[in-house]
């Protein structure tokens, strides 16, 4: 019986292996000491106790970073992309600085949301 391979496995030996290690990395660092992998056939997905942060995958020629509060993020780097309910996408090509500011910018904002939702969340429960 054929194991299926990771969406982690594929893309950490794709061409864009160093590019998506990279972002992998950053990504863990700007989440902090509480940043969790989880792994599926498809996408290699990021978060914390608080709630998820995004999710990681090689595309034809970029990492797409698909920000799972992408919606409500005030995006004043201009990056997202997509109309779901609540996704949004970035396409990174290269990790330089105005890659690195976006990405912990996006981090950030995802974690100020979470906190917010949570605790509008604990409020509700009270009542």
């Amino acid at each position: 019986m054929k194991t299926k391979r990771t969406s982690f496995e594929k893309d950490s030996t794709s061409e864009h292996a160093e590019l998506f290690l990279n972002v992998r990395d950053f990504i863990k660092i700007c989440i902090g000491n509480d940043s969790k992998e989880k792994y599926s056939e498809n996408i290699t997905t990021f978060y914390s106790k608080e709630g998820g942060f995004c999710y990681i995958r090689v595309k034809d020629d970029y990492v797409h970073l698909g920000w799972f509060r992408g919606r409500h993020i005030d995006d004043k780097f201009g990056l997202l992309f997509g109309k779901g309910k609540t996704l949004r996408g970035q396409k990174v090509y290269k990790l330089d600085k105005q890659t690195r500011e976006a990405i912990k910018y996006y981090v950030n904002e995802t974690l100020m949301f979470l906190f917010e939702h949570n605790e509008l969340m604990k409020l509700k429960k009270i009542k």
